[in-house]
């Protein structure tokens, strides 16, 4: 009886010893923390534009509310400009909220095998791309307006 109680012992510990086989390989890991990265690199490139964002947004409130009273374009212009500034600076905080509930610890266990996390992390960094663009552009329109109140800067 003693015997038999540790060959059982013996024998689910080996069971349990061997475990479910690994999701992703460890070059599979590497590819997918490498590629993972190089996204995050893309939102480190365009995070110092929000405060570019902030800096043209309030000299652009500014000489929208002076231009308010004049008969010309420049206001209506303008409020479009900060209202494509406020829409790029929702992308990014968008996209980083998304990012932050989906880390690569999770994207991990919420999908299937290597190719749906890799397709992931290339959808994000598609997005964060677009992001990239969408400030820029909004950022390069407002200085323009910016300028063309004030020549000399």
């Amino acid at each position: 009886m003693f015997n038999r109680f540790f060959f059982l012992f013996f024998l689910s510990l080996s069971i349990l010893a061997c475990g479910p086989k690994a999701k992703f390989s460890a070059e599979q890991l590497a590819t997918q923390e490498a590629a993972w990265n190089k996204m995050m690199e893309g939102h480190d490139v365009v995070m110092p534009l929000m405060g570019d964002i902030y800096q043209v947004s309030t000299k652009l409130k500014e000489l929208a509310d002076r231009a308010m009273a004049e008969a010309n374009d420049f206001h209506p212009r303008a409020q479009t400009a900060l209202a494509q500034l406020e829409t790029a600076e929702d992308g990014m905080m968008n996209w980083m909220a998304y990012i932050k509930d989906n880390p690569l610890a999770t994207v991990r266990k919420k999908s299937p095998d290597h190719a749906a996390v890799m397709a992931f992390i290339d959808k994000e960094q598609t997005e964060i791309t677009a992001v990239a663009a969408n400030m820029n552009n909004a950022i390069a329109e407002a200085q323009a307006l910016i300028k063309e109140r004030n020549p000399g800067l």
